[in-house]
């Protein structure tokens, strides 16, 4: 018998937050407008078509037993074919996963040892690092600009010797600058990991929302060393949890062994009501154009407010599409600004969230990441108007 204390095994115990992403700032009022969430508007997702699809597919008998049976592995044949047929590949290298996060563990799990070097751009998706942690790799970073991945600085770490297992990215309306990976850009990084011998993850939940601009085809499929992840969850609703995987041949058996020893399978019910409206309905198009009109007209109407009110103190691009706006303040600190917008009940997350500890550059921790997405045009005036007042206040007691 052991008189030692229950605890927890190392992997978990031993984990550290990656960055300080998701920590609250201050403790916000009541009637706070939080500009801090990644997930679209509740009230734009397509809660009439679900629940039509849901009533339909669970007045079939046979669709009924389906959606509440096990399923396979690999997920819904219907999807998986739907998918194959957007992403230009055979069904047979689509994996369903539980949302985007779920895809891109899977991925760096079944393609990253521990001790490998994984490259992340920089700034980055904060919980795509955190996912990283469970594979034991080193993250190395590579910086970001206006048109995404710095292709020409991560082939001067490959040619000083940097060997890579993987490159982690978001090629559309990265998350949290809303850039876009050039076609150019976009074609080098798969040349360049076919020549070193790295698998790039291409993370891309956002490019269904373009509402300006020339869509850019996603990194090449064709490649053996590229994996796509994707999901519903930006159009159709993140409670679905539902996303994909587009993987080489090679790495498709790994894939599914790990999903095996987790999840077994999606939710098959999930899975029906999905196959219903983008399959059966092909409804997916419509859905993603109709909240992508009215994200176009929030972006515009936060970015002018914020360059009306701050004027060469903030610089701001409109994105052509996504959900945030990445803002750059000229005279005062991201940091404290955001600190003092939380007390006055706006949450927006400073740039210093967003990267690893110590690899973030000036230009990163001048920013503030502020989604458009789940307030009306009003509300993110008024927020503008907020931020404005807490900026002019905190640049006067400087002087």
């Amino acid at each position: 018998m052991t008189n030692d204390a229950p605890r927890l095994a190392d992997r978990v115990r031993d984990l550290a937050a990656p960055t300080t992403f998701g920590r609250v700032l201050g403790a916000p009022p009541e009637g706070a407008i939080a500009l801090t969430s990644g997930s679209p508007d509740v009230s734009l997702l397509p809660s009439a078509e679900i629940a039509t699809a849901a009533a339909t597919v669970l007045a079939d008998p046979v669709r009924r037993a389906r959606s509440l049976d096990y399923a396979g592995r690999p997920g819904s044949a219907e999807l998986r074919e739907w998918i194959g047929a957007r992403e230009g590949v055979d069904p047979s290298r689509v994996l369903i996963t539980n949302g985007a996060l779920h895809a891109i563990s899977v991925s760096l799990r079944a393609t990253v040892n521990p001790g490998d070097v994984l490259v992340v751009e920089s700034p980055l998706y904060p919980l795509a690092l955190s996912a990283a942690q469970l594979t034991g790799a080193q993250i190395e970073t590579v910086p970001t600009d206006a048109h995404g991945l710095d292709v020409d600085a991560l082939e001067e770490k490959l040619v000083g010797g940097l060997r890579p297992a993987a490159v982690y990215l978001v090629p559309d309306f990265q998350n949290p600058s809303g850039a876009v990976l050039s076609a150019r850009r976009r074609a080098r990084l798969v040349d360049l990991a076919e020549r070193y011998g790295f698998v790039v993850v291409s993370d891309n939940p956002y490019a269904p929302l373009r509402w300006a601009g020339e869509r850019i085809p996603d990194l090449d499929a064709g490649s053996d060393r590229v994996i796509r992840a994707n999901t519903f969850s930006k159009v159709i609703g993140p409670g679905l949890r539902l996303g994909w995987l587009v993987l080489p041949e090679w790495a498709y058996p790994g894939a599914i062994d790990l999903r095996a020893r987790t999840d077994q399978h999606p939710s098959s019910l999930t899975q029906e009501i999905v196959a219903e409206i983008v399959v059966r309905r092909g409804l997916f198009d419509e859905i993603a154009a109709r909240a992508t009109a009215e994200y176009a007209v929030r972006a515009q109407a936060l970015i002018g407010a914020l360059r009306e009110g701050l004027g060469d103190a903030v610089d701001v691009a409109v994105p052509e599409g996504g959900l945030f706006a990445w803002a750059k303040l000229t005279r005062v600190g991201a940091d404290d600004l955001a600190e003092e917008l939380a007390d006055r009940g706006i949450l927006v997350n400073p740039g210093s969230q967003f990267s690893p500890p110590g690899t973030a550059t000036a230009d990163t921790l001048a920013r503030v990441r502020m989604t458009f997405a789940r307030h009306d045009a009003e509300t993110l005036r008024a927020a503008a108007v907020r931020i404005a007042q807490a900026h002019a206040d905190l640049e006067g007691t400087r002087r």
